[in-house]
């Protein structure tokens, strides 16, 4: 397959195949970045980040999986994090916080104690599930895309799509019982 061998190429130091790489995967690299950053300018620092990624890790990519999967993969954790930077540094910066009252009562710091106890807990059964099903239940219920939009992006039939999704929330609602009967208990 030709796309193995400028992979190959790559890895070598061939910067030629690594800018066919990027001219062959930067505009859906861009289109996964507008989708989670939902701003442009946030999704072009992002795509120029996997890029960088790329270009420092080509070399661990094994030929495991195809290599538009390990590049989503590293798309999707440059996304999120990019996210989480912004986030953290608009709170920082933001001068209107003074403001706002943040004082936290019991109830308060209880629900958004369990709060962070149930995403820990989500967050550790989804790397219980597989790869594709793991990425196909984020790109669902966390970036809200339909089901023909992530077909589409992963290069995959509806009803294979729609598969991975029955399966991983088979696989959570199992993994979250014993969550679910504490939480019930209570």
């Amino acid at each position: 397959m030709e796309e193995f061998a400028v992979i190959k190429r790559a890895q070598a130091g061939d910067m030629v195949a690594f800018e066919e790489i990027v001219r062959n995967y930067e505009e859906r690299v861009l289109m996964i970045a507008i989708k989670i950053a939902k701003n442009e300018q946030d999704a072009e620092d992002i795509a120029q980040n996997v890029f960088i990624t790329i270009f420092r890790k080509i070399n661990t990519f094994g030929f495991r999986s195809s290599f538009y999967s390990w590049l989503y993969r590293i798309t999707m954790n440059t996304a999120f994090n990019h996210i989480k930077t912004r986030k953290y540094d608009d709170f920082l910066t933001n001068e209107n916080d003074d403001e706002k009252n943040y004082a936290v009562s019991e109830d308060n710091s209880t629900h958004i104690l369990e709060k962070e106890v149930f995403q820990k807990t989500l967050k550790n059964a989804l790397n219980e599930l597989p790869e594709k099903q793991r990425t196909v239940f984020v790109m669902k219920y966390d970036q809200q895309l339909k089901i023909k939009e992530i077909a589409s992006i992963l290069d995959l039939h509806q009803g294979t799509v729609k598969k991975y999704l029955f399966r991983a929330n088979e696989k959570l609602r199992k993994l979250l019982k014993p969550y679910k009967e504490k939480m019930e208990k209570r």
